[in-house]
């Protein structure tokens, strides 16, 4: 060991640069959170009431009739129960089983989907190895948990689990969930009363009663990725000339030196100490003022981009997003690709199409060329292709997508199929 001197130079980053980087990746609300904090503490720093709305521009592009508008509604989740899985790992783990079935059950855990149910294809799940008879016993110990109905992999299947602890198996409503589902959606009690040889008031009973119970376990948990209501930072509307951008600076006061601290700073007979004070506060508050202005022209450059990169979604809402990375954005903006990433976390846009998180629209071209978009379009195409009487599994799908040059995974198919409001393939049966 020994202690040597020598020179080196290092990147260091200084307090105002860090300044700048956290504002720009800071949501608007948390950058009002924080402009408000901080001028409670810095009197240079003045709130002015909205006055003025910040736009941006993109070049006209060819543009096509859309007539429909999607209106979305966002449900803010009771996040104080927890989810759905943590709840049922909580009991497995404390269940007196094997320790090769607990792992099973934990395998399960985690196949849930968001409502409660487990995909239809268990035996070929990798836990299982194929042993459907190790599978089917794993099951019905899951079906067993709280609350009732879950592990069910079809709505049949998850009301009868319902029923069957209700002490209702065998009864009317027990047979109807069974085979008859479909007929009671269409409302034909009489045709369900003549084949199941009971009286169409005890049908009618029966209706009430399975009307009572929960197709979707899940309910009253949160869900894993929930979002709450958020303010969007841009708002994307046509006019003749393209697309216009809007900041959601117009909604939230804006900020400027108080000119009246300002002067003070120069008033004679200040000690050295209030000038040195003085001094400091003016050099704070005018940095997050010019900072707040680069996050905002950094913002508008990026959704500008994107805008015009995907303008064909813009213009109608269903044209799929075309392969778009960060990286590239970077380069035609001539920033930093870390300046980017923290321009869009966290950001939203707003259109007339609705409310979408900044980085859905960054799509990465697959090595077939294919984006999330494209492989959403292959799934709609197979599934309008397919035997309504022998509906594909979400396995089945994956191995077709793997085919024609998309490879996915089960769980990636059935996110694709749920984001999509696609049934499975149970409820896709006819």
């Amino acid at each position: 060991m020994e202690i040597t001197l020598r020179h080196e130079t290092k990147q260091a980053m200084g307090q105002q640069m860090q300044l700048s980087m956290q504002l720009l990746q800071m949501s608007v609300q948390e950058l009002d959170a924080y402009l408000r904090e901080l001028s409670l503490e810095n009197p240079l720093l003045e709130e002015l009431p909205p006055q003025q709305s910040f736009r941006g521009a993109v070049r006209e592009r060819p543009r096509h009739t859309a007539d429909t508008e999607d209106a979305r509604e966002e449900v803010i989740p009771d996040e104080k129960r927890g989810t759905l899985r943590e709840y049922l790992r909580e009991q497995v783990l404390s269940l007196r089983v094997p320790e090769l079935m607990r792992r099973e059950l934990l395998y399960l855990v985690n196949e849930t989907d968001e409502r409660g149910y487990l995909p239809d294809d268990c035996a070929e799940l990798e836990v299982f190895a194929g042993e459907a008879e190790r599978c089917e016993r794993a099951v019905k110990v899951f079906q067993s948990l709280d609350p009732p109905g879950v592990g069910a992999r079809s709505l049949s299947e998850c009301l009868t689990i319902q029923l069957r602890r209700l002490g209702c198996e065998g009864s009317a409503a027990y047979k109807i969930c069974e085979g008859w589902l479909d007929a009671l959606a269409r409302g034909q009690t009489r045709r369900i009363a003549e084949s199941l040889e009971i009286p169409v008031k005890e049908v009618l009973a029966a209706k009430e009663l399975i009307g009572t119970l929960s197709p979707r376990p899940s309910n009253g948990f949160a869900e894993r990725d929930a979002t709450g209501y958020v303010l969007p930072d841009v708002e994307v509307t046509s006019s003749e000339n393209g697309f216009e951008l809007t900041t959601a600076e117009r909604y939230l006061p804006s900020w400027r030196i108080d000119a009246f601290y300002a002067a003070m700073a120069e008033r004679p007979g200040l000690s050295d100490e209030e000038r040195e004070y003085f001094t400091e506060k003016l050099r704070q508050a005018a940095w997050a003022v010019r900072c707040v202005e680069r996050r905002r022209d950094m913002l508008l450059a990026c959704v500008g981009a994107v805008v015009e990169k995907q303008a064909d979604f813009f213009t109608d809402g269903v044209s799929p997003l075309k392969p778009c990375t960060m990286t590239q954005l970077a380069a035609e903006l001539g920033v930093h690709v870390s300046t980017v990433s923290r321009a869009i976390r966290g950001k939203y846009i707003a259109c007339r199409w609705g409310v979408f998180p900044l980085a859905h629209f960054f799509q990465r071209e697959s090595a077939e060329g294919t984006t999330s978009c494209g492989i959403l379009d292959s799934l709609r195409a197979l599934i309008a292709a397919e035997d309504p009487a022998k509906p594909m599994s979400d396995r089945a799908l994956a191995e077709a997508l793997e085919k024609s040059g998309c490879a996915v995974s089960r769980r990636t198919v059935a996110k694709y199929r749920e984001q999509a409001g696609i049934p499975p393939a149970a409820a896709r049966r006819r």
